[in-house]
Formats: structure tokens, sequence, C-alpha cells
């Protein structure tokens, strides 16, 4: 039995080396097939026309509170309702500043004929 397992040692060492051997092989073909899927991506991307600017998500947040702080400041003038002076009827201003503070009774005789 020591025999047949001295002969059989260096086949299964060498049935091990090629079966090593293999995978290595076959994990680097994958990792190149995906470093050129990936470099292919890439390259399709950066070919790509920029139709739109590139947005840079630090300035677009500071713009952003910017205009939300404006609203509020606006917001917050539209709240603040100013006090309406009170009215004065229209004829009473009239009269005022055609004869001052004296306003002189109507005649009923002269009313009655218009």
């Amino acid at each position: 039995m020591a025999s047949l397992l001295q002969h059989m040692r260096p086949w299964m060492q060498r049935a091990v080396d090629e079966a090593e051997a293999r995978i290595e092989k076959m994990i680097d073909d994958k990792s190149k097939s995906v470093h050129m899927w990936l470099d292919k991506f890439e390259l399709r991307v950066l070919q790509r026309p920029q139709t739109q600017p590139t947005i840079y998500v630090t300035s677009f947040q500071s713009e952003l509170d910017q205009l939300r702080a404006e609203v509020v400041a606006l917001a917050t003038q539209a709240d603040i309702v100013p006090e309406v002076a009170p009215e004065i009827e229209a004829n009473g201003v009239v009269l005022s500043a055609l004869f001052g503070d004296e306003i002189f009774p109507h005649e009923p005789s002269r009313v009655a004929r218009n």
C-alpha cells in the first residue's frame, strides 16, 4: 500500500497543480473580460454628448437654502397686515375740502325744488 501511495502522490500533486492553474487562468480571463467591459462603458459615457451642465451638489444645496430663506422672508412680510386708517365718507371729504370745517345745513325748500 505504501508503494501505491508513493506512485499516486506525484500524480495527485500534478492534478492539483493543473486544477489550480486552470482556475487561475479562468479567473484572470474573467477579470480581463470585466475590465474590458468597464473600459468600453467608460468610453461610451465619456463620448456621450454633454447636453446639460454638471450640477455640483454643494452649490445646489447652498442656492436652495438661499431660495428657502428668501421665500420665508417674503412669507413673513405677507403675514404683516398694515392697519387700515378709518375710512371717511367721500361726501365728508369733498365737503370739508370745499368748505373747511364748517358744513352748512341744507335748506329744505331748495332741496325739494331740485
